[in-house]
């Protein structure tokens, strides 16, 4: 661009020269070599600092690694790597079978606690039979003691014996503890049956959770699409042994998105980065063609002014030129872009508001650019 404006200025004194017939001497050269100077700087600064231009952009893309929730070998893969998949298409599937086990075990162990809630009934019905019988050995056996009691007391007319009496008395307080006994035991059969957890009982609601856990678990042994998309780079082969590990995902998936472009301008521009200003992008995949924009967000942060509490002392970072203020820009025409792999890098121009008229000069250099990229040697 600046060679443009050269070469454009250079012409125009040429021909102002010629027309007007200026005479070439130490006053004349000087003066128009000056004035392209201060004019094309001026232009140039203006243009610079009032709308920003940035060579470090890309159309940014968010993938979702793909973790199992379970352990296990891999049986089956989808055969349909980089091609587009719906919410619930599958992605593979992990041995069953310890799982299945699990659950079937747990089914049992469900069955057979309902089955021991109804003996749990049973015995409870039994032992207030037992209670009822025993009450009555001990109101019987209370009803002797104080017979052969109140017939001892005269003792020269008792027809009881002492061995009698005391014989009697302890009959009553073995029915006593023996109904004591019975009751204790229903007391401990109501207890077990009245253990409710949302109107079931606790033993059966305990293990139903556990199936639950367990039936949770198994059917995670299938993994599936988490939206619209596709897996790339579909490394994940049968056989392979996949583990629940935060850190080592097992498959890349990237979801249906509208890709963005960030770019990063000069901490110089701070104050000509706007929200809602006009932007044009240009991708060295796309040479020859210029893609409308808008300024979705200016980022509130730079990235690099991120610290976290470590072990040793950390510096500043102090390169305003590589920890630059980050830009988003919307495009306008996703259309342009349909043969782009994700992550295209290119070149972003925004236009402010201020001297409007000097951004013809970036749309010009812009637009350069994009024609630029036809030209490149590989060797």
């Amino acid at each position: 661009m600046d060679l443009l404006l050269i070469l454009t200025y250079t012409a125009i004194c040429f021909g102002i020269f010629k027309f007007f017939k200026i005479p070439l001497n130490k006053w004349t050269v000087p003066t128009a070599v000056l004035g392209g100077i201060v004019l094309i700087g001026s232009l140039l600064l203006l243009m610079n600092y009032n709308h920003p231009y940035s060579e470090r952009a890309q159309m940014v893309t968010v993938t979702l690694p793909i973790i199992p929730e379970v352990e296990g070998v891999v049986v089956e893969v989808t055969p349909h790597a980089n091609q587009k998949l719906k919410k619930g298409d599958f992605l593979f599937r992990i041995d069953p079978t310890a799982y299945e086990a699990k659950v079937e075990a747990l089914k049992g162990e469900v069955e057979t606690a309902q089955q021991n809630v109804e003996m749990l009934k049973a015995r409870l019905a039994s032992e207030n039979a037992d209670i009822a019988q025993a009450k009555a050995v001990r109101d019987l056996a209370l009803k002797d003691a104080n017979r052969y009691q109140n017939g001892s007391k005269d003792k020269m007319k008792s027809p009881f014996t002492d061995q009698e009496v005391v014989r009697a008395q302890q009959n009553y307080l073995a029915a006593q503890a023996q109904w004591r006994s019975v009751l204790s035991k229903r007391d401990e059969t109501a207890a077990q049956l009245n253990a409710m957890i949302n109107g079931e009982n606790a033993a059966v609601y305990r293990i139903k959770s556990k199936l639950k856990e367990a039936e949770y678990f198994l059917a995670r042994t299938v993994v599936y699409a988490p939206s619209d998309g596709y897996a790339t780079q579909l490394l994940l082969k049968p056989g392979m042994f996949v583990r629940p590990l935060p850190l080592r995902p097992v498959m890349v998936f990237v979801p249906e998105q509208k890709n963005s472009v960030y770019a990063v301008f000069r901490q110089n521009s701070a104050l000509r980065l706007t929200a809602g200003d006009e932007a044009e992008v240009v991708f060295n995949g796309l040479p020859g063609s210029v893609v409308k924009g808008k300024v979705k967000q200016i980022l509130p942060v730079v990235a690099s002014s991120s610290y976290q509490a470590q072990g040793h002392l950390q510096g500043l970072s102090l390169d305003p030129k590589l920890d630059g203020i980050y830009a988003e820009i919307e495009l306008n025409n996703m259309a342009d872009m349909k043969n782009l792999p994700a992550g295209t890098m290119g070149q972003v121009a925004i236009y402010s508001d201020y001297f409007k008229h000097v951004s013809i000069i970036r749309k010009i250099l812009l637009r350069m650019t994009s024609w630029m990229h036809y030209l490149y040697i590989d060797h």
